[in-house]
């Protein structure tokens, strides 16, 4: 499906995603795309955003730093404010655990993660398409790699399934058949997240679920990468919620 291309900006920019402290979010997150939930709502004109983390490589996010967690920012659930149609994190930076630990493994996951992430914005620069494949915790080492591979994997048969809406994202509000796929057997949509793999799923304090917008595969955009990235949101409270789920 097609979404008018106003509405869906893949790759987008720090400046454009994030409120403040640009040197902390380019640090940590990579913004995969953001969406004008006019595309779901003609009345809502305003932004949200799909972003992951550069510290997934294996457990959690946010695994080992429970003291920092809030409510909406746990374990693979991280919590943002939008204000003007930017993200600010709602947690302290100790979240995220190379602030506490600086290791070697994380260090390294962080460059593969960035290096991965940049080579495959190019792609898609040049392209106007994603490159849509994983890379099995490995970043490519130039744009020029990554097309010889693609096209490698076509000589020999991989099959190319590109993202649902726009080439990017894999569903928009149930809107696509993988969006779909969630709903089967459920009586609400409430129920539709019962049968993932999440960890959590955003309510707020009367136990309201927040109104899911859609979700991308995380791997590929990044060396290490969840199965699905799904953003959530609340209206009322301002809240953003990204929740990662591995398959």
């Amino acid at each position: 499906m097609n979404i008018p291309k106003q509405f869906i900006k893949p790759f987008p920019s720090y400046e454009d995603v994030f409120y403040d402290n640009l040197e902390q979010y380019k640090k940590h997150f990579l913004p995969i795309c953001s969406i004008n939930l006019q595309c779901i709502e003609p009345e809502w004109d305003e932004w949200l955003h799909i972003v992951s983390a550069k510290e997934i490589h294996e457990g959690c996010v946010g695994e080992f730093t429970q003291p920092f967690h809030t409510n909406f920012t746990k374990e693979d659930t991280l919590g943002f404010d939008v204000i003007d149609g930017k993200y600010r994190f709602e947690a302290d930076w100790q979240y995220f655990e190379i602030e506490q630990d600086s290791s070697d493994i994380l260090e390294k996951s962080y460059a593969l993660n960035e290096k991965d992430y940049q080579i495959r914005k190019e792609f898609f620069q040049r392209n106007q398409k994603i490159y849509p494949y994983s890379s099995f915790g490995e970043a490519f080492t130039s744009i020029e790699a990554l097309e010889q591979e693609l096209i490698g994997k076509q000589t020999s048969g991989w099959g190319l399934d590109y993202p649902k809406v726009n080439g990017i994202l894999d569903d928009i509000r149930f809107m696509t058949e993988e969006g779909q796929e969630l709903l089967e057997d459920c009586v609400s949509e409430d129920e539709a997240f019962d049968y993932t793999n999440l960890l959590y799923v955003p309510k707020d304090e009367d136990g309201h679920q927040f109104t899911y917008i859609g979700f991308a595969t995380g791997y590929y955009f990044q060396a290490y990468g969840a199965g699905r990235i799904y953003l959530f949101f609340n209206k009322e409270l301002r809240k953003a919620v990204i929740c990662f789920e591995y398959t």
